[in-house]
């Protein structure tokens, strides 16, 4: 069998869960999750990674109650939720909490809802649990913001948390003891067969391929002098495009984005590579965590046709998406690339119509958007589309990337989208 960096992490995980008292369960973490993990340790304030969704309803509409009774059904529900990265004798572990401890709805106040939810957001508290439900009001609106870490999310998890919230809102849901008992045990064979993949893909042939992928690939310019302990603030801009995105048609729009993307970097900052996440779920769609890997694409040189050549190598990338990021990592800097895993800009795309409209007792939310959330990549693009129009919001760190810049990636993707068979009109 061949070793990989995820073989290891299970035989330490092993030995740390023979021993474990038999208080919180303990799980092991996905090569994704590991890698929020280290982000967070190495980070002088231990920031956690936010993913928020912010939806807004009519002013004095949301019941604060119906609320936090619809969110603690959803964390006992999902061990996930309840759950705190941990280290354990250097090893990093997944620790699940005690039923209806957290969340607890929270009202930030102020006269402007959303600068208290993002200020709330931007101050998560040390040991507050993963998921948080938060209200924020003003004379405009009710601005309900569900705020998930990163560690234990993902697009298809924040879609069943919104269908259960709206559930669970409307009708008094109870969640036995049975049945935590069970989705405990699925999360666990979830990430098991995960961590099975994880391995799989971190084979000779593997490794060869993203050996070959970075040999080329440079070390990337921003960031890399970042003043630690600095603010991570961000500033953002916001594009919606009119399409229509066909059945499929993700496959067409993603590197359509991603060749923009990489075009920016070579004109700015040495044509670092390029972290996206993506990942297949199978049969454990249903299970609430995160199981994302972090993939990287590195540009190409100069060619006739960037675009063509760029949805190629990522064709080709997605044979191997399951290898960690950490086991890529270990491979480029063992064959000699310039490039140690620094990364300047993340790319993510959510398929909107995957998730449902959240509907509270009759009242219809619309989901909206908060600039200024701190990023902790110099460049943050995110982009989703419903059935009509193309979201593109690029967040920066103004301390290292200059705005003129962050202007150029928007107007890029703006321009990709635009010229490419997507758009509708």
């Amino acid at each position: 069998m061949h070793r990989s960096i995820t073989r290891s992490y299970r035989k330490h995980f092993a030995a740390i869960d023979a021993r474990a008292d038999r208080g919180d369960p303990v799980m092991p973490l996905t090569g994704a999750q590991r890698r929020f993990h280290h982000t967070r340790s190495a980070d002088p304030h231990g920031r956690v990674k936010v993913v928020p969704v912010f939806v807004e309803f009519p002013p004095a509409v949301l019941s604060t109650r119906r609320l936090d009774r619809a969110a603690r059904a959803i964390a006992r529900r999902h061990p996930a939720l309840r759950a705190s990265a941990d280290t354990i004798a250097g090893v990093p572990v997944l620790r699940i909490g005690p039923p209806d401890a957290r969340p607890i709805v929270e009202e930030p106040t102020g006269p402007d809802a959303g600068r208290a939810a993002r200020s709330a957001l931007d101050h998560w508290p040390a040991g507050c649990g993963p998921f948080r439900v938060l209200v924020a009001r003003d004379d405009r609106r009710d601005l309900l913001a569900l705020a998930f870490d990163h560690l234990v999310c993902d697009e298809v998890s924040i879609g069943r948390v919104l269908g259960e919230l709206a559930a669970a809102y409307d009708d008094d849901v109870e969640v036995p003891d049975t049945a935590m008992t069970e989705e405990l045990d699925r999360y666990r064979d979830a990430v098991e067969r995960q961590l099975d993949h994880e391995h799989e893909a971190s084979n000779p042939d593997a490794l060869a391929h993203w050996t070959a992928r970075l040999r080329d690939a440079a070390p990337g310019l921003w960031g890399r002098d970042r003043r630690p302990g600095g603010t991570g603030g961000s500033e953002s801009a916001w594009q919606r495009v009119p399409l229509s995105v066909p059945p499929g048609g993700r496959s067409r729009l993603f590197p359509t984005l991603l060749a923009a993307c990489q075009e920016v970097l070579a004109e700015h900052d040495g044509a670092a590579p390029v972290c996206y996440t993506w990942g297949g779920r199978g049969g454990d769609g249903a299970v609430v965590g995160c199981f994302l890997n972090t993939v990287i694409a590195n540009p190409p040189g100069e060619l006739p046709d960037r675009l063509a050549d760029v949805r190629a190598g990522w064709w080709d990338d997605l044979e191997w998406a399951d290898t960690p990021f950490d086991e890529v990592v270990r491979a480029a800097r063992a064959a000699g690339s310039r490039w140690g895993g620094h990364l300047d800009l993340v790319l993510t795309l959510d398929d909107r119509t995957r998730r449902p409209t959240l509907v509270l007792d009759g009242a219809t939310g619309r989901e909206t958007y908060l600039p200024g959330m701190r990023v902790g990549t110099p460049v943050v693009v995110s982009a989703s589309y419903d059935k009509h129009e193309l979201h593109l919001r690029v967040d920066h760190d103004p301390t290292i990337v200059p705005p003129s810049v962050a202007g150029r990636v928007t107007a890029a993707l703006v321009d990709a989208a635009r010229d490419s068979s997507h758009v509708a009109g």
